[in-house]
């Protein structure tokens, strides 16, 4: 078969599987990876729907370096899996923490939270839930907290106490959430982290992921990340770079997307 009919008979199979992402910074930093190490667990063609960025909200508009966001529960995300063909489909909410650095009450981070599971259980997913990693965030000291805030969150007025208090409401909130749906749900460990409470060590980066993405196939997988074909690793590159650089919020915008040589397609929302 000559390499034009393998490209052609490549791109002519339709995904029967999707994986929705959700998620913020600790998604955006690891999202070649993300996308590798799912291929290589699910081992098919998958339609990947991903909502992402740094700093992302789940309920409001947010901003980054200047780069602009709605909502994941606004975004076109969830219009475009309406009209997307019913397939097989798990999904990962993840990076939630945000929200309560952007002071939204605990309270309505949670309704954000339960919107997006009843969304995505509208589509069958089988869902994993990512929550905030408390021992880490504990053991940030007044100075530190103070350079992440100014770095991070300059907008922010909560003190490291009001913070705290968030996120140990935020995390019981979340344990009872997936309690009450009969998800799996899983936090960062202590030893992945460094001076930055947020984001593992690049080495430990893929942990998390490996962790949610394990219990959706309900299997396990290898503790190493499994590194993208390098044409692939480019088009994750260019993708990733075109989603950074326009204006998503615009009503009615379409989303970036790439074909992976294995027949997976990539949406970014």
């Amino acid at each position: 078969m000559t390499q034009a009919a393998q490209i052609s008979q490549i791109e002519t199979r339709d995904p029967a599987l999707r994986v929705v992402l959700l998620g913020a910074s600790n998604l955006s930093l690891s999202f070649s990876n993300v996308i590798a190490t799912t291929r290589a667990l699910f081992a098919q063609p998958i339609d990947f729907r991903v909502a992402m960025g740094f700093g992302r909200s789940y309920g409001q508009e947010s901003k980054f370096f200047g780069k602009k966001f709605p909502g994941i529960l606004e975004s076109d995300l969830w219009r475009a899996l309406e009209c997307a063909p019913r397939v097989q489909t798990v999904a990962i909410v993840a990076d939630v923490g945000n929200d309560i650095a952007y002071e939204v009450p605990v309270d309505r981070v949670v309704e954000w939270v339960r919107e997006t599971l009843d969304r995505l259980a509208a589509h069958d997913a089988k869902i994993a839930l990512n929550n905030v990693p408390l021992e880490v965030l504990h053991s940030v000291g007044a100075i530190r907290y103070r350079v992440m805030k100014t770095l991070l969150f300059p907008r922010s007025r909560l003190t490291r106490t009001d913070m705290r208090e968030r996120t140990d409401a935020l995390s019981a909130n979340l344990d009872e959430l997936a309690r009450e749906r009969k998800i799996p749900v899983f936090s960062g460990e202590f030893s992945w982290y460094g001076l930055d409470p947020l984001h593992p060590r690049r080495r430990a980066r893929g942990a998390i992921w490996q962790r949610l993405l394990a219990a959706l196939a309900s299997q396990e997988t290898r503790p190493l990340w499994s590194a993208p074909a390098r044409d692939d690793a480019r088009r994750l590159r260019a993708l990733h770079a075109e989603f950074w650089s326009r204006e998503i919020a615009r009503e009615g915008a379409s989303a970036p997307m790439a074909r992976l040589a294995d027949g997976s397609t990539v949406a970014l929302y």
